[in-house]
């Protein structure tokens, strides 16, 4: 494998409303569709649309919420080998409203009773042997496991830290990474300041090959292991319909860039084109793009 991901997978049911909701009464769904979701998980999916080799290690329930989250997996080639369906649990479940006026939204999130993977349940010899290892924290002693391996084999370890999700606890398994991209709320929250630069310097702090804050429109900034930083402008683009999961969309367009070889400036072009292509449909994975539409956004 190229990438393999561990992490929560549930199923996103997203839903366009012309407001969101306050108190009793009924609000209007203007639009909607349902499909996979979850961070490490939508990074896949679009890691493989480009063309990477990617695999889920996760275990959700055995119920038609599982059911649909591996047909949406099988959809994008996203491998399931290491993808486990426990009896009598149910699967994690994600309802995005969407205000039609500005695209701004609100999650509401029921999870599943399946049990978080166990570190014993970790297939060892694929974490060997795989290139890249996609964390963000879910399945923590697990994680903290799989981390561990991919290090001592060689192996590369990308983690996303993305908004409202800081725990001081992920500053052991920053330790272990090498690809190191956060939003611009968790790094403020883990650096305790509001200046790129320092918070930049802050996340460098562990070793990392490369570190990022995305920060939406406003794009991302970079640093690498021998402190030279660069800034990576957003695409701005027409018809953009839902951000839902561009930020997922950037964490996996990268990883395919690191594998392919490029060097940093082109991978954080790349991830930044395929982020802005996502949005112009509903939905996380409503339109993954492929490599040549990514290449042509990114200026060739």
């Amino acid at each position: 494998m190229d990438i393999l991901g561990l992490g929560m997978s549930l199923l996103d049911t997203i839903q366009v409303v012309d407001d969101f909701p306050s108190g009793t009464g009924v609000t209007e769904v203007k639009e909607s569709t349902i499909m996979g979701g979850g961070p490490v998980p939508t990074a896949l999916c679009a890691a493989a649309r480009l063309g990477a080799k990617t695999a889920i290690i996760d275990r959700v329930g055995n119920d038609w919420r599982g059911e649909l989250i591996a047909r949406d997996y099988q959809k994008f080639g996203v491998d399931l080998t290491w993808f486990m369906r426990e009896l009598n649990h149910s699967s994690s479940m994600g309802t995005v409203l969407v205000r039609k006026s500005d695209g701004e939204r609100h999650l509401i999130f029921q999870e599943g009773t399946a049990p978080p993977l166990d570190a014993i349940e970790l297939p060892l010899e694929a974490l060997k042997q795989c290139k890249i290892l996609h964390l963000n924290g879910r399945h923590w002693p697990a994680c903290l496991k799989a981390a561990a391996i991919v290090k001592k084999a060689g192996g590369l370890v990308s983690f996303d830290g993305g908004a409202n999700r800081y725990d001081p606890k992920f500053r052991e398994l920053l330790q272990m990474v090498d690809i190191l991209i956060v939003a611009s709320d968790f790094a403020a929250r883990y650096s305790k300041s509001s200046h790129e630069n320092e918070q930049l310097a802050s996340l460098s702090e562990g070793g990392a090959r490369i570190v990022g804050i995305t920060k939406g429109t406003d794009g991302s900034w970079f640093r690498n292991a021998e402190g030279a930083t660069f800034h990576q402008p957003a695409f701005k683009l027409e018809n953009v319909v839902d951000t839902t999961g561009c930020g997922d969309v950037f964490h996996g367009a990268f990883l395919f860039a690191v594998n392919a070889g490029e060097n940093w400036k082109r991978c954080a072009a790349l991830a930044s084109a395929a982020a802005a292509l996502s949005a112009k449909a509903l939905g996380g994975r409503g339109n993954l793009p492929g490599f040549d539409e990514v290449s042509v956004c990114a200026g060739g």
